[in-house]
């Protein structure tokens, strides 16, 4: 262990250790939970190049990485560096390595002059949290993270304090107790953090305020100087005693001078000058002012301080304070939505600050958004106590209801005062536009539609009131490069509210110091529809030409439910798993836009500009600007990014808002896939086909394929050491037909059961004939037919001797609500009545056509050219059946010819299947997929109409084979009507064509059998003919 320590070198980054940084990652997972990212050089060398790092730091022995630490400016306060990540190979640990990785941190920070270092880590990382107190941190005690703060470089930068440390290392010196808990000791509300070191008979100890991040109290073997607040909390515009303690330990006298520092908030101007024997304390005013924003647990708060000079050694004591009011009011409400004239009770929930207690009266002020029934309230709140009071109110319009309320307290003493309080509240509504500002947000809304940004580090939320989803949020903006971290800290310089006729718009306003001059505006457009662009504009202040600049915008986006372009396809996120950014491989984005759906159909859509990069940027999606030259005394506009909330009910309506509308359709590619390595479903008797597992993800599988086939089990193991995420085996397909195949995945933490279907045809040559009832195609296995003169369609279709369909060939006649009715399968228009469509000319003929994969389907085309039709003459409808030999398959697909001299848009040709698998209709069923009761109804009884569903099974008690018919994922609409004397499935497919155009609906495709195919219904679809 000596000697591997002894090997250990700790370098700074550079592209060359990208390599050995990713393999690190990737024997590292099980020290970040256990995921199962796969990490590349290439990944290392994008993300160390977009990093905020100021440093980044590698333990190495010999050529291997074996420990990281990056080191850079903290987003959340002033005066602070921070590691953002720290790791060490598991094959490391206990070697001490991640304590010279901190060390090294340590050492830069107080090289580089500043105060403090922090870190965030988990509560259950027990094994850290020892090492990183003992290399100075203190563990905060807060509920919302675990956060440490290390203040030795403040320490160190005394000079009282140097001669100590320059003889004695302050990590051996240490005499801090190392328990594994939140740490501090408590004064009423004060937190103090304590160092103490020893050596001989010299010890230093001192305290840091944990509120304040700075020093109360030094003492030496020689010297005790101390401050101390009467408390943390103390009331605005009061006079405080702020109390200064000196021990001189010498027995010599030692002069001591103090002088106060006053700021806007703290008024604490004093000159003091003692000369101390023993001990001495004094008292000195200070008056607090209320700050314009309540102080935050993520920031440094306002401090009291004061300057020390003892015997010429010169430093600050401070501590942090919370100036307050009498008490706390907030106006709250139970409702999300409003409209006008609604009567209804809000909430004043008033908290009491004061010790005592007293009487309250609060002077509610007439307002345009709300009328009191009862504008004056009085309460009587004991000291530290809180009350909610319900107030009865009328809404007089939808906005924002901003208002100071006057407040008079009386003491039981008979003291009084009157402080002021504003009252904020929303009430969005339909229709209403406004923004406004609360004490930590500013929000814009458009009805149920809402932008917040966070005013602390400009975090946008944008939901709707309605929704039961998270909103979307926006990270800060960076610039860059390297991008800075600074906006994180910064409130806005200004807020605009702009009311265009199209949108509701915020404008704010960020001045970076990390470039100078450089202004960034940020332009919220909020639609009532609940589209926000999302506009970012940036602005040369300077007298030179700004160049080289980028801008990034994250994005924590959750991939729940996704649907991402890649390459030629979408990826779903058709799991129950929620990928992680790491797993999506963002280099293979193909277009701009992405969207997610929950399960209660709820949904978002993202999407960026041509020219903007959406990529991984750490653990979450950032869109990336690279930013032209900012001319002097100019301007950049960008964007916009545009977010959906709930305006686009699935990704190919987001899409094509997006894109246009005459974009090529893309197919959906699940997150895990099993079929055929080509793609094809269809392969010959004999065949050896290959078929494959599939991940879109990028984590290696591990784990073991099990397939099941016409002649047994197959299986095939597979690990991570294999870096693949695709499993092939190798099925021989001896007889032709409809094969179902089965398989399992099972890695050691996951299990996956799937089917894919393959259609294996035959050596029997099909037969395609004219009789004297029409025309006859069969296959070896079923057989379908259609005539010229009966009805324009396949009426028949025979499997194993036995009709499936309903028709009433050879002469079509009235049934149920249609007259003339063929029954059978046909394609047919909302607008053209079936009278109309037999008195246009058909034909029928016998046709070939190939299918995306290169694969001869034969059948029959049915041809209705429309001459006499008023609205559709000049129309050629193209009905195909088509089939494969010895295959118990169908595709349905027709093509629209328009040479009708005008244009059709929006029109609607409709598929009717009519069904009659029994030989009487009340055997026949048809069977759907259903989240209800019932997923089976009976024909002939009574009338039914059953909604969507993507594909049915029609069949009959009489026999063991049934239909299953798939309607393509193109369809707007699909359903099933039964009644005494039809069962028919129809779906509609929308159309539109410019005169000389031509449109091919995607196929319905048919199987028949004794199996249940459900699981492989999505497989079928994917049939698409050229």
């Amino acid at each position: 262990m000596k000697s591997t320590l002894k090997k250990v070198r700790i370098v700074e980054y550079h592209e060359g250790l990208a390599k050995g940084i990713a393999k690190m990652w990737n024997e590292s997972r099980e020290n970040w939970g256990g995921d199962s990212t796969v990490t590349t050089e290439q990944d290392v060398i994008e993300k160390e190049a977009n990093s905020s790092n100021l440093h980044l730091y590698l333990a190495m022995v010999g050529d291997e990485v074996v420990g990281y630490c990056g080191l850079s400016q903290y987003r959340e306060d002033e005066g602070a560096l921070y590691i953002p990540l720290l790791n060490v190979h598991p094959d490391y640990h206990g070697l001490k390595i991640g304590k010279q990785l901190v060390l090294k941190a340590l050492e830069k920070t107080i090289e580089m002059k500043w105060p403090r270092l922090d870190l965030f880590t988990w509560p259950g990382n027990t094994k850290a949290v020892p090492l990183y107190k003992k290399c100075g941190f203190f563990w905060e005690d807060r509920d919302d993270t675990t956060h440490l703060m290390n203040f030795i470089p403040s320490v160190l930068q005394i000079d009282w304090l140097k001669p100590f440390f320059d003889k004695h290392d302050w990590y051996s010196a240490s005499q801090r107790i190392i328990e594994v808990k939140p740490d501090g000791i408590k004064d009423k509300d004060h937190t103090y953090y304590e160092y103490k070191w020893e050596a001989g008979d010299e010890f230093v100890r001192v305290q840091f305020e944990r509120t304040g991040r700075t020093i109360r109290l030094i003492e030496t073997q020689d010297l005790l100087v101390e401050m101390k607040l009467p408390d943390f909390k103390l009331l605005e515009e009061k006079e405080h005693r702020v109390s200064y303690h000196v021990v001189n330990k010498t027995g010599t006298p030692v002069d001591v001078s103090l002088w106060g520092m006053s700021t806007e908030i703290v008024n604490h101007s004093f000159i003091g000058k003692e000369t101390v024997e023993g001990e001495w304390t004094g008292e000195y005013p200070a008056v607090l002012s209320l700050p314009d924003r309540e102080p935050s647990p993520w920031k440094t708060h306002p401090v009291v301080s004061a300057n020390i000079e003892v015997d010429g050694k010169l430093f600050q004591l401070k501590m942090g304070v919370y100036p307050k009011q009498a008490g706390k009011l907030h106006l709250r409400t139970l409702y999300r939505h409003w409209r006008p004239n609604r009567k209804a009770v809000l909430h004043l929930d008033i908290e009491s600050q004061l010790e005592d207690d007293a009487d309250w009266t609060i002077k509610l002020p007439h307002s345009q958004v709300v009328r009191w029934s009862q504008p004056q309230i009085k309460a009587e709140i004991k000291g530290k106590s809180r009350v909610s009071v319900p107030l009865h109110a009328e809404l007089l319009k939808n906005g924002f209801y901003s208002e100071e309320v006057k407040v008079e307290v009386v003491k039981k003493d008979g003291e009084s005062f009157e402080f002021n309080s504003r009252l904020a509240l929303e009430f969005p509504g339909l229709g209403a536009r406004f923004g406004g500002e609360s004490e930590n947000h500013w929000k814009a809304f458009n009805g149920p539609y809402f932008v917040e940004i966070e005013k602390r580090n400009h975090f946008i939320k944008i939901g709707s009131v309605l929704s039961k989803q998270n909103p979307l949020t926006l990270f800060t903006p960076r610039l860059g490069k390297p991008f800075s971290e600074e906006f994180s800290k910064k409130e806005a310089s200004s807020v605009e509210y702009i009311e265009t006729p199209e949108a509701f718009v915020v404008k704010t306003t960020l001045e970076s110091e990390a470039f100078p001059s450089v202004v960034l505006n940020t332009y919220l457009n909020l639609y009532g529809s609940g589209i926000v662009d999302i506009k970012h504009e940036v602005v040369n202040k300077s007298e030179e030409t700004k160049e080289q600049l980028y801008l990034i915008q994250p994005l924590p986006i959750e991939f729940k439910g996704m649907a991402l372009p890649q390459k030629e396809g979408v990826v779903i996120g058709d799991e129950a798993i929620m990928p992680f950014m790491d797993y999506i491989r963002d280099n293979e984005i193909s277009e701009r836009w992405l969207f997610t759906s929950g399960a209660n159909g709820e949904t978002k859509g993202l999407a960026w500009p041509d020219g903007a990069l959406g990529r991984k940027n750490d653990w979450h999606f950032a869109i990336e600007y690279k930013i032209d030259p900012v001319l002097s005394q100019g301007e950049v506009c960008l964007g916009p990014i545009q977010v959906g909330i709930n305006s686009a009910p699935s990704w190919r309506d987001w899409r094509s808002f997006v894109l246009g509308d005459d974009v090529k359709r893309l197919e959906e590619w699940p997150l895990y896939t099993f079929e055929s390595c080509d793609g094809n479903l269809v392969s010959a008797e004999d065949d050896h086909a290959v078929y494959s597992f599939r991940s879109m993800l990028t984590p290696y599988l591990d784990g073991t394929l099990e397939l099941e086939n016409e002649e047994g089990s197959i299986d095939k193991t597979v690990t991570k050491k294999d870096e693949a995420t695709d499993v092939n085996v190798e099925l021989h397909h001896r007889e032709a037909g409809l094969k179902r195949i089965k398989g399992k995945f099972q890695s050691q933490g996951q299990r996956a059961a799937f089917e894919t279907i393959a259609l294996v045809t035959g050596e029997k040559e099909m037969e395609i004939v004219e009789k004297a009832d029409g025309w006859t195609v069969d296959n070896g296995v079923l057989s379908f037919k259609a005539a010229e003169g009966y009805y324009p369609g396949i009426y028949s279709l025979m499997y194993k001797n036995k009709e499936f369909l309903h028709h009433q060939y050879p002469e079509p006649g009235p049934k149920a609500w249609w007259n003339p009715w063929g029954g059978g399968i046909r394609y047919t228009f909302m607008n053209v009545s079936p009278y109309s469509m037999l008195k246009e000319p058909t034909s029928v003929n016998p046709v070939m056509k190939r299918d995306s994969n290169g694969n001869s389907w034969r059948g029959l085309e049915v041809t209705t050219v429309l001459k006499e039709h008023e609205t559709m003459k000049g129309i050629t409808l193209r009905q195909y059946a088509l089939t494969l030999p010895e295959v118990p398959v169908l595709a349905f697909y027709c093509e629209i010819e328009q040479e009708s001299g005008r244009t059709f848009k929006g029109e609607s040709v409709d598929l009717e299947a009519f069904f009659k698998p029994g030989e009487t209709l009340t055997s026949s069923f048809v069977k759907l997929p259903s989240d209800g009761k019932f997923d089976t109804y009976y024909a002939g009884i009574e009338e039914f109409v059953i909604g969507d569903s993507p594909f049915i099974h029609a069949g009959s008690d009489e026999r063991k084979e049934q239909a299953m018919l798939i309607h393509p994922d193109s369809v707007k609409m699909t359903e099933v009507y039964i009644n005494q004397e039809v069962l028919v499935a129809a779906s509609s497919e929308e159309w539109t064509a410019a005169s000389g155009e031509s449109v091919k609906v995607k196929p319905t495709v048919m199987v028949i059998g004794e199996e249940d195919l459900s699981g492989s219904y999505k497989q079928l679809r994917k049939i698409t003919f050229n």
